[in-house]
């Protein structure tokens, strides 16, 4: 039995916008849960878990932040990276 309703231009455009909110919450939920659950990422996902762009996180690696290489794949420990960032805190004026 399925149920059709007829909706204004207006109604539709708000059911369409808050079901694409809350597929995109669900979407980010489940993202961060598996971001906690790897200790290790990629430098991909490790730019993306800081907030920060590949070429930054490239920089950091530069500035000294250490990087497991292992037969040319490259991990970056969750805890290595905030303790890189906790050693490199400043005030700034």
């Amino acid at each position: 039995m399925a149920l059709e309703m007829e909706l204004s231009p207006v109604t539709e455009e708000a059911f369409k916008k808050y079901f694409r909110e809350l597929l995109l919450e669900q979407v980010n939920e489940i993202r961060q849960d598996e971001m906690k659950s790897r200790p290790y990422l990629n430098k991909k996902d490790m730019a993306a878990w800081l907030g920060v762009s590949k070429n930054t996180l490239d920089k950091f690696i530069k500035a000294g932040l250490k990087v497991s290489d292992i037969n040319d794949s490259q991990l970056i420990g969750k805890q290595t990276a905030l303790e890189f960032l906790k050693n490199h805190e400043t005030y700034m004026l």
